[in-house]
């Protein structure tokens, strides 16, 4: 992921940085950290700003007001989306702000609060990044062969069985959970070992041809 920093130093107390993602990420609160972690980890955003763009908006009494972007990202799909990161109770806030800024901006308008950048969340984030930075290619195809029987939902703990090694084998899961091939069955909470996984059959086989043509 590519990562431009577009803000100024004096709204900037804190900072998040990604080896795996080459990202260098401003937070300013807690929401706003676990925000920035799982946008990092998101595999179909190819770019992310910080504090970026300034827009303008006419609120209901017809007053023009500006609005700085907490994050921007630039999607693989060619689609872009603008992300504020608010609190639940500043929902009316942000209302008002999304319908100020009506239809027709070239970006979707996504709006991140604590029901959604969960501690758990960000805590797979995490893992999926910290997976990115070790990626052992090896270890990823072990993963992903031993999958090849495995149908429906699956709880973590049997993904870990006759592995060489337990560590290698659980940051191989992250890595199959970033390329799609697994699915948290409740994304929100935080892996673990007694949590449910899915696995995709259809991104299987195509990782299967990728990596592994003889098994596919």
């Amino acid at each position: 992921m590519k990562m431009n920093r577009v803000s100024s130093k004096s709204s900037a107390r804190g900072n998040q940085v990604s080896a795996a993602a080459q990202a260098d990420l401003q937070h300013w609160s807690e929401l706003a950290h676990r925000a920035a972690t799982v946008l990092l980890a998101d595999p179909s955003i190819a770019e992310l700003r910080c504090e970026w763009p300034t827009v303008e908006w006419t609120d209901r009494f017809g007053e023009v007001r500006t609005h700085r972007f907490d994050y921007y990202a630039f999607h693989r799909d060619g689609t872009e989306t603008a992300y504020n990161v608010k609190h639940w109770h500043d929902r009316e806030g942000v209302r008002a702000l999304f319908d100020g800024l009506g239809t027709g901006l070239g970006f979707r308008l996504a709006w991140v609060h604590e029901g959604l950048a969960t501690p758990g969340r960000a805590a797979n984030a995490r893992c999926i990044l910290k997976a990115r930075q070790n990626d052992n290619h090896e270890d990823y195809v072990t993963a992903l062969k031993s999958l090849m029987d495995v149908h429906g939902r699956v709880y973590v703990h049997r993904l870990l069985e006759r592995a060489p090694n337990e560590a290698d084998r659980r940051e191989a899961i992250y890595s199959l959970i970033d390329r799609g091939v697994l699915e948290i069955v409740r994304p929100l909470e935080r892996l673990a070992d007694y949590s449910f996984v899915t696995v995709n059959r259809p991104v299987l086989e195509q990782e299967l041809h990728r990596h592994v043509p003889t098994a596919a």
